[in-house]
């Protein structure tokens, strides 16, 4: 960038005199700045609000995700990742979004400095570090339950938790009332613990287009299901039907892997949650590659696994045939 270019141009400093920091988080983040609530992070496949806004002693905002490894987000950071914008291009961009025009640059160095110091911001989730342990009797109880059977749970790489770390802190200590489940898809881990609250139920370093299940497929298949989870991919599985599951309903699948899919499947139908979320992502997933869609009544159960749980094998593959056929 040249200085002529730079003479367009105005500080962080001078951006946030005019506008105020608050201003320009809310118009970025796309939602009202209020300290005390808790948000979904809209940047990430994020289920449970646990997010919060921040002033610091030195009057910064800063927008907090625990979950991912750089934590504090500032106003700056949440306007390069909604537009796409690096640095220092999105300064001329808020000036831009905000009508601000022919700014002088008060202080060319600092900009020169900010340049240099500021590194684009990335989303990713916290490093996952597990020590796994032996399966007890309860653990093949519960898993039976959605007719998940030791030789799948085996076949699925899913291992009992006994230690889990969240970047260098520990965050799981194994016990029976509160266990927790290693999911695994190459180098990343997905943590599962099915009667914590809801905002400690998952952790994840799932990120991208990962597919859960992708690797146990069959080289060649007549029916494939795109499910939500890999305890649907797994029951599904114990009733003989193929399965794979995205991350979320809000996560698509890229052309690529469902060109993938189609190539080696006759028939592909969607089954998510039966509630409000589950039929969206459904139905938009369905309208980008023209497929089919179970829409389950939800006094069954909200997934294929519940059920299983609640009404057996045979009606799960009731539902599942009156689709595929």
């Amino acid at each position: 960038m040249n200085l002529e270019q730079l003479e367009t141009r105005t500080s962080i400093s001078t951006i946030y005199d005019l506008l105020g920091q608050e201003r320009i988080m809310s118009f970025y983040f796309n939602d009202s700045v209020v300290i005390g609530k808790k948000y979904l992070n809209p940047f990430r496949d994020d289920n449970h609000p646990a997010c919060t806004f921040r002033w610091t002693k030195s009057g910064n905002l800063y927008f907090n995700d625990f979950a991912t490894e750089k934590v504090s987000y500032s106003p700056i950071d949440i306007a390069c990742m909604r537009t796409g914008y690096g640095f220092p291009d999105i300064l001329y961009k808020i000036e831009k979004d905000f009508h601000l025009t022919n700014l002088n640059l008060e202080d060319r160095q600092q900009l020169e400095a900010e340049t240099k110091a500021f590194k684009p911001p990335e989303i990713k989730p916290s490093t996952i570090k597990v020590r796994v342990t032996k399966f007890k009797k309860q653990d093949y109880d519960y898993w039976a339950q959605f007719g998940v059977t030791t030789e799948i749970l085996k076949f699925y790489n899913v291992r009992r938790v006994d230690k889990a770390w969240i970047g260098n802190s520990l965050w799981y200590v194994n016990n029976d009332i509160d266990p927790c489940y290693r999911y695994k898809e190459k180098d990343k881990f997905k943590l599962y613990r099915p009667f914590s609250k809801p905002t400690t139920k998952w952790r994840s370093t799932y990120f991208g287009g990962i597919l859960e299940g992708y690797t146990q497929l069959p080289h060649r298949g007549t029916q494939l299901v795109i499910t939500k989870g890999l305890k649907d991919v797994m029951t599904l599985h114990a009733v003989g039907i193929n399965a794979v599951a995205v991350r979320s309903e809000n996560t698509p699948i890229t052309d690529n892997a469902y060109n993938l899919l189609k190539n080696r499947f006759d028939k592909i139908i969607i089954w998510f949650d039966a509630d409000e979320p589950g039929i969206k992502g459904a139905r938009k997933l369905g309208s980008m590659y023209g497929l089919k869609n179970i829409e389950h009544d939800a006094s069954l159960g909200k997934d294929p696994s519940e059920i299983y749980r609640n009404h057996g094998k045979e009606k799960l593959l009731e539902l599942i045939n009156s689709y595929l056929k």
